[in-house]
């Protein structure tokens, strides 16, 4: 991840390995935090971002196609 002007980092999967590429990415409200997510649901939280489960490793029926943030 590249973090650019005043941007705040909080995390990457930078070298790590996923199973699908990342689709979405969210903010939490405050901006100390965000939620990435991948075409297969698995869901990453970084930050303040609480994490509240994923779907990686699941069999969905579609893959994920958006991502965002109710607070």
């Amino acid at each position: 991840m590249f973090v650019f002007g005043d941007a705040g980092d909080f995390g990457s999967l930078g070298g790590s390995h996923v199973n699908s590429p990342i689709e979405g990415m969210a903010a939490t409200a405050d901006g100390l935090g965000y939620w990435l997510a991948s075409t297969d649901g698995g869901v990453f939280a970084f930050g303040d971002a609480p994490f509240l489960g994923s779907m990686g490793g699941q069999r969905l029926n579609k893959p994920m196609i958006g991502l965002t943030s109710n607070g």
